[in-house]
């Protein structure tokens, strides 16, 4: 029986979700003030809690910033209950660490169904935990995506690329958010900011070991694991690059595929992720001051050593009308376009401000299937020869398309031969 700690200074409130909970089965023990319930949480040992925004001495975005700062409880589900459900809330609960939010007046079956779906993520990911990440067959396959140019898709680019690898192979994936003074990829995922790359600053090079690290990795509902980029650019200058590069070598072993979402610049850790990454997906947008952007970042790369064919150009189409043609761009930067996302802001946008990637919400959108298809011909080759044991919905998707392509491809050569 689930034991869930309800937190407010309404009493009419705390007796309505307490009878509400108790007759779906929960446990339910019950706090007046912030203070008793952080004295509760560390002596009940709570399965999950439900706190009022509103409250005198601490409110319930303290309650839970302080719950997240304390390793046992940082993984704890917490539901934010409030009268109001405007915006700056809403940021304001998710900037706290909080998984769920819930205004005022709300029914007891929502409540009920948030707490189950809460209480079912934290099953998954404490599976994940126990179970350990066990070392893979080979290194994990580790694609960068950069730009120097913000605004034109990088994270999008990132978080649905790594949403479609863990579909198609339900292998371990895992997405890394080292953007690390403006990172968004947490939001993108609609995933509290439990624990985020900030929680190594004081570790010691030397201690950091994938325990520690399974620590500060969320999971996502698609099974993708990830870790968040620190909440505020003076969380992220403590960071240690040598650390982060030790955590990046420790954990690609444990995994199939890595995908790294890098700052707009050659940092050092920028610099670190793109020497060892397998596959360089360079972003830019048809205008000229992005196509110099990319100028720029190719020159680097050769200069760094890097062979031409790591580096993949990916042309996202941020506006509708008046871009600089894909033929002239490629012969402008000497490199073909790889890949080419049409003018869809409505799509994107929307799965921004819902936190739901397009890949996990609308797989069967065209733009999915682009970067669906794109994904595949990303993957390691052992994957793409060998169909999967047990195909996921995804892997049926991307063959269908590779069939009907073929098809059409050995007409066109009959007709041709003919």
């Amino acid at each position: 029986m689930p034991r869930v700690l309800v937190i407010d200074d309404d009493r009419i409130i705390r007796t309505i979700v307490e009878k509400s909970l108790t007759a779906l089965g929960y446990e339910v023990v019950t706090a007046s003030d912030g203070l008793e319930g952080l004295k509760l949480v560390k002596a009940q040992r709570p399965d999950a809690v439900v706190t009022d925004k509103m409250m005198p001495g601490i409110d319930g975005f303290e309650v839970t910033r302080r719950l997240r700062r304390e390793p046992g409880f940082a993984h704890l589900p917490i539901l934010v209950l409030t009268s109001e459900s405007d915006l700056e809330d809403r940021v304001g609960a998710f900037e706290a660490g909080a998984d769920d939010y819930l205004s005022k007046p709300f029914e007891a079956a929502e409540l009920a169904a948030r707490l189950t779906a809460l209480l079912r993520r934290a099953e998954a990911l404490k599976t994940v935990k126990d179970t350990g990440t066990p070392k893979t067959s080979e290194d994990a396959r580790l694609i960068a995506v950069h730009s120097l140019r913000g605004g034109i898709g990088c994270s999008s680019m990132a978080v649905n690329l790594a949403v479609s690898l863990v579909s198609l192979w339900q292998s371990p994936t895992l997405l890394m958010d080292l953007a690390l003074s403006s990172g968004q990829v947490s939001l993108m995922l609609n995933a509290p900011l439990k624990r985020t790359w900030a929680d190594l600053a004081h570790v010691d090079e030397n201690e950091l070991d994938i325990d520690l690290l399974k620590n500060i990795m969320g999971l996502h509902d698609s099974r993708l694991q990830f870790i968040a980029a620190p909440q505020n650019p003076t969380s992220a200058e403590a960071l240690n690059s040598a650390v982060l590069s030790k955590a990046i070598a420790t954990l690609r072993p444990r995994f199939e595929y890595m995908i790294a979402d890098l700052s707009h610049d050659f940092g050092e850790v920028a610099l670190d992720v793109l020497d060892a990454a397998d596959v360089v997906l360079l972003m830019l947008a048809p205008e000229m001051a992005s196509v110099r952007a990319a100028a720029v970042a190719l020159d680097t790369y050769n200069k760094l050593g890097y062979d031409s064919d790591k580096i993949k150009l990916v042309l996202n189409w941020t506006f509708e009308h008046g871009g600089l043609a894909s033929k002239k761009i490629e012969s402008a930067l000497n490199h073909p376009v790889t890949l080419a996302l049409p003018f869809a802001p409505t799509r994107f946008v929307g799965a921004i401000n819902r936190g739901v990637p397009l890949l996990h919400s609308h797989p069967d959108d065209p733009v999915s299937a682009l970067i669906e298809d794109f994904s595949f011909r990303l993957s390691k080759e052992a994957h793409q020869g060998i169909p999967p044991a047990a195909p996921s919905a995804a892997w049926h998707r991307v063959n269908d398309r590779l069939q009907l392509f073929g098809n059409k491809q050995r007409k066109k050569s009959s007709f041709l031969n003919f």
